[in-house]
């Protein structure tokens, strides 16, 4: 079980003493953060994350953090990882989660590439739930992607990683710049367009389904490469890496366009369309025999 890439900087020794919760074992490492296994004082697990040293020497990240914490706090939705402590321990600032027995969609997807259709538009769907959810309490998430998605048991798909959370009614305590991962970037992110709204993370959400059934996202390249491709360039059909069912590509590209007005309007219809996708098997080409004998019989006519 990870909840993001493993690194050895910043970590913690193991059976550190954090508040009231001993360190067990890392669970993975983002830029700012640590995630730990760890166990209070019950004996309850959970998934503790630590702001590493710098990060909790910048007022602003210090302000994300607990602000990511407050935000989640408030949340009670199946596809959204539930918080269930804050504080600060020996100059840490830290947020303990509830434990997700389970790995991340990116590492899923490393391991499986392409994972099925079927299986693509449930774990879509979930997080399409979990963004209405979100979205109708007047946030974004702005950094949906494979490895911010945790698969816990039963087929369960949760959101998590909130540190980028923009408050729509608060757009003044969030600091300009380009938020989230340039790879699941929706334009409007890119162009620093405001106000900011749900269809930014629903775009990042049709690269994720996009992922998902392709094996490959639409756009490559450097940064800066990626960035242009996501303001000017249309997305190639998922269909042209392999088989694609129609209604679904139909609802990956809506997803996937460039003017938001044009995309789904909520979380609500993207899962919509999803549930009333129909999932169709590629019809098996005909052997090459076949072909060249019905070939033969179409163009040679008898004099």
């Amino acid at each position: 079980m990870s909840y993001g890439v493993h690194a050895e900087a910043n970590l913690l020794p193991m059976t550190s003493q954090v508040g009231r919760y001993r360190v067990l074992d890392p669970l993975g490492q983002g830029a700012t953060a640590v995630v730990y296994l760890a166990q209070d004082l019950t004996g309850q697990r959970v998934a503790l994350k630590v702001l590493n040293p710098m990060a909790a020497s910048q007022p602003h990240m210090r302000s994300c953090f607990q602000l990511e914490y407050r935000t989640l706090a408030r949340l009670r939705h199946p596809g959204i990882l539930r918080v269930i402590d804050s504080g600060e321990a020996n100059g840490r600032l830290f947020i303990a989660m509830e434990l997700i027995e389970g790995g991340t969609l990116e590492q899923f997807l490393q391991r499986a590439n392409a994972i099925g259709e079927v299986a693509a538009i449930d774990i879509a769907r979930q997080v399409a739930e979990a963004l209405d959810y979100l979205h109708g309490t007047g946030h974004v998430h702005r950094d949906v992607k494979t490895s911010n998605v945790l698969l816990g048991s039963a087929g369960r798909a949760v959101l998590f990683d909130f540190g980028t959370v923009y408050n729509i009614h608060e757009p003044a305590d969030n600091a300009q710049g380009i938020y989230g991962t340039p790879a699941f970037l929706a334009p409007e992110q890119i162009e620093g367009e405001e106000p900011l709204d749900g269809r930014a993370d629903l775009y990042s959400l049709g690269i994720v389904l996009y992922l998902m059934v392709a094996g490959r996202r639409p756009f490559y390249g450097s940064r800066e490469e990626v960035l242009d491709a996501h303001l000017k360039q249309e997305p190639p059909p998922p269909s042209e890496f392999g088989w694609v069912s129609p209604e679904l590509e139909k609802v990956i590209l809506k997803a996937l366009a460039k003017p938001r007005e044009e995309r789904f309007e909520s979380g609500e219809a993207f899962a919509l369309a999803l549930r009333g996708v129909e999932v169709e098997t590629e019809t098996p080409k005909p052997r090459l025999a076949t072909r060249l004998r019905s070939w033969l019989q179409d163009t040679v006519r008898p004099e």
